[in-house]
């Protein structure tokens, strides 16, 4: 192969969409107006070639059917008045010559005189002289083509005497079959024209339908939007506007436990999701967001986003269990943020107490001050070393005990708390989300109350159950929202975003199989139950 062949074919190809289908638009328009052009002038070629060999025929039969050439046949004395009268049929019509023979094929009558007497070379003249019959034939004289129509003579007992023969050049025809040939050239030459201004409208509006996009950014556009898919570690599906799923993602495989698109593609959507009211979210068009489904045994949390006005369905899908897990890192990591930020605010107010000491010399009351400002913590700490030893739940608690200090609130641990024979099945996070979210509601309802404003803490291992019980002095619950406290949005403070902690405790101790009881009444009483023995199967 040349290797300037590429290169060639790369330069002289187009380089827009635009451009591409104008051309091939136009090629097909080209090849099929050539094509009916050329396939139209043969039609009309075969016309006037038929049509001529008519008119032979035809002058021919007008010939022999004059007394005059009946007369000449049976006595071929009268040469000169025959010649007279072809000779003025000739000028009256386009025949080119006429042949007059008797029955036997010998020529009475021929343009050129020498060939008269002479027996006629022409194999088809049996036809006419033998059997009666008319018949047209191609035949090539003196350097010429032609078309001769040829006829029997027959007498009043209808005998045959002779032919005439008539010929029309072939020149005539195509004389007149060039004019057909003008008009659909120049037919054909205004379709291409029009076919040229359509394509490029054409071409135009598929621009205008792929928001003017080259074939090249397409490609780049859906190898990205495949890679951004595939990325996203939550389940995807896409649906058409009947509910029937066109796209998955190996997310949602790997999710509902499938192996290939295929077993979810071209399926509709509530084969798999039977709890999603696929076709009212489709007329209605209204989203669906953090929604909880049982699919095969697992708990997932669904949202489904409509596409448009009823073209479709996007819904997103992932693991409770990973969106859990997400939730008690946050948690933790907010515990310790909190607890950190205590630390920081009280250390700061100390170590400029300290600081303001030493400048004056006061070191004796330095000394005073650091040991009373540590005896309170130490004294936390070996608390939590004995009784709790579990360090993400004492970690949350001294972060939430420096929390309630910067608040102005007086966290108090029960000495009586006990909470050391934790389950080693207990999901720990999903329990400081829990008790964490119920230790700042409480927080933040005593810093809101009656001063002085306080808070305790139970804790118990005792038995069959682990018991948590916190109290504090703000101004209780109202009787009307005691029913729907643990529901999501739902507070008592009309400030800020509110109405989540309490939501995300409850469905945090319905994870671990407990329950959660509260008393509306001042001091506002949570107590949890967690039942030892579902841990194992309620974590997993």
């Amino acid at each position: 192969m040349n290797p300037l062949a590429p290169a060639l074919y790369n330069f002289i190809r187009p380089k827009r969409l635009l451009d591409s289908v104008t051309v091939i638009i136009m090629a097909l328009v080209v090849v099929l107006l050539v094509s009916i052009g050329g396939v139209f002038s043969q039609m009309a070629f075969d016309i006037v070639d038929k049509q001529t060999r008519n008119r032979a025929v035809q002058t021919a039969r007008q010939l022999a059917l004059l007394p005059e050439v009946q007369s000449f046949i049976a006595e071929p004395g009268n040469h000169r008045a025959v010649t007279l009268l072809t000779g003025l049929i000739r000028r009256q019509t386009d025949v080119e010559y006429i042949i007059i023979t008797d029955h036997r094929g010998i020529i009475l009558s021929h343009p050129e005189s020498e060939k008269v007497g002479t027996e006629l070379a022409d194999p088809l003249s049996g036809r006419a002289l033998r059997y009666g019959s008319d018949y047209s034939q191609r035949t090539f004289e003196n350097g010429h083509h032609f078309i001769r129509g040829a006829v029997p003579v027959t007498d009043h007992r209808h005998s045959i005497i002779g032919m005439v023969a008539a010929g029309y050049p072939v020149e005539s025809i195509r004389r007149a079959s060039d004019l057909y040939l003008e008009k659909i050239v120049y037919f054909t030459f205004v379709f291409i024209t029009l076919g040229l201004i359509a394509a490029i409208f054409i071409a135009k509006g598929v621009k205008w339908v792929i928001f003017g996009l080259e074939p090249a950014e397409i490609a780049y556009m859906f190898q990205e939007r495949t890679a951004l898919i595939e990325s996203i570690r939550e389940g995807i599906i896409s649906t058409d506007a009947v509910g029937i799923i066109t796209l998955v993602n190996e997310a949602a495989l790997k999710t509902l436990n499938l192996r290939d698109p295929s077993e979810l593609q071209n399926h509709p959507l509530r084969d798999f999701f039977p709890a999603l009211d696929t076709a009212h979210i489709l007329a209605t068009g209204e989203p669906v967001s953090d929604r909880e489904f049982i699919l095969a045994g697992i708990p997932i949390i669904v949202n489904v986003e409509p596409v448009g006005a009823g073209h479709g369905l996007v819904v997103t899908f992932r693991k409770k269990e990973d969106i859990d897990m997400i939730a008690r890192e946050l948690s933790q990591v907010q515990a310790f943020s909190d607890m950190l930020r205590a630390q920081t605010h009280e250390y700061s107010n100390s170590l400029h107490t300290i600081v303001g000491l030493i400048q004056i010399g006061a070191y004796d009351e330095v000394l005073a001050f650091i040991a009373d400002e540590t005896r309170g913590h130490r004294k936390l700490i070996r608390f939590l070393a004995e009784n709790l030893p579990d360090r993400i739940l004492s970690s949350m608690i001294i972060g939430k005990y420096m929390h309630a200090g910067e608040q102005k609130v007086d966290f108090r641990i029960d000495p009586e708390s006990r909470m050391i024979d934790l389950p080693d099945s207990l999901d720990r996070h999903t329990l400081t989300t829990a008790l964490g979210n119920i230790i700042d509601n409480a927080v933040e309802a005593a810093s809101a109350g009656q001063v002085p404003a306080w808070l305790n803490l139970f804790m118990s291992d005792f038995g069959n159950d682990l018991i948590f019980e916190i109290e504090d002095s703000g101004n209780g619950i109202p009787s009307h929202m005691i029913d729907r406290i643990f529901d999501k949005g739902i507070s008592t403070k009309s400030e800020g975003k509110h109405g989540y902690g309490l939501y995300l405790a409850k469905k945090s101790v319905d994870t671990l199989g407990g329950m959660i009881e509260v008393s509306g009444e001042t001091p506002t009483r949570f107590e949890i139950i967690i039942p030892k023995g579902r841990n194992s199967h309620a974590s997993a």
